[in-house]
């Protein structure tokens, strides 16, 4: 690893194509799978964790100084719906710029539906049935969060499923992406780069876009709903950020001279002869891809945010500026903890980190986290005897994740793992013509075939997708089971 101290130096590669972020020197693999990013998943999942019981213990409300600081782990949110953003995208960026077909929207939308309806759905069944019985009236009732349409009118959050606001905008951001992607596609471009840079234009609106969504939503007169502040408009920014660094990551070999990096280099050379990397400025750079300093920079604004800059800890009403402040900085601090670990550096201790037998663990069961902690939190208060808003935090939080874990994993291995081998149902096996070899002189014997494609896609390889494409990194996967480049279990 390429470390002094704390803060890595950005490493320059030879160049930036295809799959740039997925190069062996980058992620330790040659078969595009990004082990930084499932660790990443259990840091985001402990930190709305620890939010949540620093909350209900009523440490939030305290004047401690680490209160100020876990009232913000919410940004766990954020971190999610980017790397929803970065990973989903990526197959649908790499054909649009390679002029390919995309991959099958049918296909996609049934591998999002088994990745998440079936932990859901059992961990729904038992928050109903328990905490929630005496409130379900109707047929619509139950509906409702079986559905995941808690977030629209009217907002119904059932006892010990809270969190799942976030699910159902997540959902809706599944639903909406084969769209955005044909949006992304019709932007053109004549060659690879050029739609490369479309691409990136194009995410950079939809980050703007969610921007402006916000400060009109957070408005004094806006005629939107209150409800709009959960819907997926609200945070295509948080997505945004993820589709652009889907972008970059597949981007194409060659000169990359472009108008917004030529004119931020400040030489006026124009720097055509040189990939993305070495065409962006140096302090950019530190910002964007060096691991160790830019993950300092995002805790750095993690502070900021715990500041009442972005409005108060608890549940008091925050004023428009604070929560659209808030909700900038979670942005900036999800791009500064995802970009170095999907960029061209070496290494550097945030990787190795994440990269950790049993961070990568955690990450891989993060779905089951996820979805059961507030279950547990409940189990807690009445085991213990504790009270919401007077507890002991530690205890709590101790408690808490010792009944979580073990569920989450009896989730994924009983429920989650098995529900995703149904991908293979309806998957048609495509017949291959084969031509006849044409006639040979006699006595001459017959020419061993060469194998076509043969060897790990590397980094300059233009990866084509077929009728039946690879299957991508998708959130919460296992490593054995959603490699691109690699066969899927038995």
């Amino acid at each position: 690893m390429d470390v002094e101290g704390t803060v890595s130096r950005p490493v320059r590669p030879d160049s930036i194509s295809g799959q740039a972020g997925l190069s062996a020197t980058n992620t330790g693999r040659s078969d595009g799978w990004l082990p930084a990013l499932e660790g990443l998943r259990a840091v985001a999942v402990i930190g709305v964790v620890v939010h949540h019981v620093s909350f209900l213990s009523g440490l939030t409300n305290s004047f401690a100084h680490l209160a100020s600081v876990l009232a913000r782990l919410d940004v766990g949110v954020a971190i999610f719906f980017a790397l929803s953003g970065f990973l989903l995208y990526r197959p649908f960026a790499l054909a649009a710029i390679n002029g390919q077909s995309g991959p099958s929207v049918r296909r996609y939308l049934w591998h999002r539906a088994l990745r998440i309806l079936p932990g859901y759905w059992a961990m729904a069944i038992v928050a109903l049935t328990w905490l929630n019985i005496d409130y379900l009236k109707s047929v619509w009732d139950w509906a409702i969060p079986f559905l995941l349409a808690q977030i629209y009118e009217p907002l119904r959050l059932p006892v010990g499923m809270e969190q799942t606001w976030s699910l159902a905008t997540e959902a809706t951001f599944y639903l909406a992406l084969p769209l955005i992607a044909v949006l992304g596609r019709r932007m053109g471009g004549r060659t690879p780069l050029g739609r490369a840079r479309r691409q990136l234009a194009f995410g950079a609106v939809l980050v703007l876009a969610g921007l402006i969504w916000n400060a009109y939503a957070h408005g004094p007169d806006t005629p939107l709903p209150g409800l709009a502040v959960l819907w997926l408009p609200a945070f295509l920014d948080w997505f945004g950020i993820g589709i652009m660094l889907a972008v970059l990551a597949s981007w194409p070999a060659g000169p990359t001279s472009t108008p917004f990096l030529t004119g931020l280099t400040g030489d006026g050379s124009g720097r055509g002869d040189e990939d993305l990397w070495s065409a962006t400025p140096r302090g950019l750079r530190v910002f964007t891809f060096a691991p160790g300093t830019s993950w300092l920079i995002a805790g750095a604004l993690l502070w900021i945010a715990s500041t009442p800059i972005a409005g108060p800890r608890g549940v008091e009403p925050a004023k428009p500026v604070e929560s659209v402040t808030e909700h900038l900085l979670f942005l900036l601090v999800a791009w500064c903890l995802i970009a170095p670990l999907v960029g061209p550096g070496s290494g550097g201790v945030p990787r190795a980190l994440l990269s950790h037998r049993a961070v990568m663990f955690l990450g891989r069961i993060s779905y089951g986290i996820f979805l059961w902690h507030l279950l547990a939190l409940e189990v807690c208060f009445r085991l213990l005897g504790f009270t919401r808003m007077n507890s002991s935090f530690w205890v709590l939080l101790a408690v808490t994740m010792a009944l979580t874990v073990p569920v989450a994993t009896a989730s994924y291995y009983l429920i989650e793992r098995p529900a995703r081998r149904l991908r293979r149902l309806g998957r048609r096996s495509r017949p291959v013509a084969v031509e006849p070899d044409p006639p040979l002189p006699a006595a001459t014997p017959a020419p061993t075939p060469a194998l076509q494609g043969a060897g790990p896609a590397g980094l300059g390889t233009r990866l084509v997708p077929a009728a039946d494409p690879a299957e991508p990194q998708h959130e919460s996967g296992d490593r054995h089971e959603e490699q691109p480049g690699r066969q899927q279990d038995q």
